[in-house]
């Protein structure tokens, strides 16, 4: 399987770090790694989505929300919170207060 890059891995685990204390995760306990500021995320991705074809995706998505988050401040704060969400989603966890911004 494909690998994250070493700048979006950083920059999702500085990401994960900055909002750690309000994190949660959404997969039940023991179903896969749950991602935060000092995991694999290589690893907790490949343990979420198993299939190669729609990790392969999600790792794309990734790359592309993580270049728009770096971006996001010349799109406002609702859609800078919308595009922080769709990526902790992505990583299994989960931000009520972003949820609430949807």
């Amino acid at each position: 399987m494909t690998k994250l890059g070493v700048s979006i891995t950083y920059y999702l685990r500085r990401l994960l770090r900055q909002h750690e204390q309000n994190l949660t995760s959404v997969i039940c306990p023991g179903a896969g790694l749950v991602a935060n500021g000092e995991a694999d995320l290589d690893a907790v991705l490949d343990s979420l989505y198993p299939d190669e074809e729609e990790n392969a995706t999600i790792r794309q998505q990734l790359e592309t929300l993580v270049l728009l988050h770096q971006h996001s401040d010349r799109l406002g704060a609702p859609q800078q919170a919308k595009i922080t969400a769709q990526i902790f989603w992505l990583l299994g966890v989960n931000y009520p207060t972003l949820i609430a911004m949807r």
